[in-house]
C-alpha cells in the first residue's frame, strides 16, 4: 500500500502511475459521475468509494479529481 497522499495533486499523480501498471480501466461517463457527486460520493480507478474530492486508502484520487486535472492541463 502507498503512503497516504498529502493532497489531491499527489493522489492524481498516484492514479496516473497506477494506470501505467493496470489495464482495463475507463473513466465513468458524465452522467454516472454526476450521479455519484449528487450522492456525495465518487469512485477511484480501483473502485474504492470516497468523497468526490478525496482519495482512497490506496492513494488513488477520485475520478472527479482525475478528470478535473485533465481538463486543467
Amino acid at each position: 500500500m502507498r503512503a497516504a497522499p498529502t493532497d489531491g495533486d499527489e493522489a492524481v499523480r498516484n492514479a496516473h502511475t497506477w494506470f501505467e501498471h493496470n489495464s482495463g480501466w475507463a473513466p465513468p461517463d458524465e452522467e454516472t459521475l454526476a450521479e455519484w457527486v449528487a450522492d456525495g460520493v465518487c469512485r477511484c480507478p480501483d473502485e474504492c468509494l470516497v468523497e468526490p474530492e478525496g482519495w482512497c486508502e490506496h492513494g488513488l484520487a477520485s475520478w472527479l479529481l482525475i478528470l478535473q486535472a485533465l481538463e486543467e492541463a
